[in-house]
């Protein structure tokens, strides 16, 4: 893991400095992006890899939604090696002060990892820590209801939380640097936690097209019996994005 962290870390570290002085605008009042990859081998090996995600962000005075889905698929010789399906929502509204409402559901399947479906549906608080033009934080605690689908065993009914910190780092107006963690405590099974760790970079080549590099770890305390405890993911891609010309103020 560190071995694809060190590299992704650094371009994350020299993008953000190219432009760390310049003030962005105010966010528009929507936005939305598709983002897709490929890799493909022949000859002495025979490998395909293709990856596609897609965002949505509406936003007006107090309330915010966004939406957001990806896929992964990987094979060998025409033999599925990896597959990875995950789409999520979430509505949020501005409270008093730095405090909001928050509401969102993620649906998940990775075969590969043992799960055929996960639903995790939340409700809480969400907190802007900090919100300066050169950085921003935000926080969520939520109380959630975990269902899943294992490829072995029974399924799982379960009471869980949701503890997440993301942070961005806008550089100008090409683009921004995100970091996401999330921890998601199992309130029926102690040392059934799952965590992830997010890394993202994204610049601009132009208005409509961006390329975008990310870094995803993932653990399972308690994972399918006959699975590994962590997973990661790193995608390079092309994004093609759209924009309103409005902002909010």
């Amino acid at each position: 893991m560190r071995l694809i962290l060190f590299p992704l870390t650094s371009v994350l570290l020299a993008i953000t400095g190219l432009a760390a002085a310049q003030t962005p605008p105010p966010p528009p009042v929507w936005d939305a992006q598709v983002g897709a990859s490929f890799v493909g081998t022949s000859g002495n090996s025979e490998t395909s890899s293709t990856g596609a995600d897609f965002s949505l962000h509406r936003r007006w005075p107090v309330w915010l939604f966004e939406s957001a889905a990806s896929a992964v698929r990987t094979s060998d010789h025409g033999v599925g090696t990896a597959e990875r399906y995950l789409g999520a929502m979430r509505g949020q509204r501005k409270l008093e002060g730095i405090i909001g409402l928050s509401t969102g559901w993620r649906v998940e399947r990775d075969k590969f990892a043992g799960i055929n479906f996960r639903s995790v549906l939340d409700a809480g608080l969400t907190w802007a820590l900090v919100h300066q033009p050169a950085w921003t934080l935000d926080g969520l605690t939520a109380a959630a209801w975990n269902h899943e689908k294992p490829t072995v065993g029974v399924g799982v009914n379960e009471p869980v939380g949701v503890l997440q910190a993301v942070s961005r780092v806008p550089f100008g107006t090409a683009g921004d640097t995100t970091q996401r963690f999330t921890f998601y405590p199992n309130f029926k099974r102690r040392s059934a936690y799952r965590s992830e760790a997010e890394l993202g970079a994204q610049a601009a080549m132009n208005s409509h097209l961006a390329l975008k590099l990310g870094y995803l770890y993932r653990r399972s305390n308690v994972p399918v019996p006959g699975f590994k405890k962590t997973d990661n993911t790193t995608m390079a891609s092309v994004v093609l994005r759209w924009r309103a010309a409005a902002t909010i103020q």
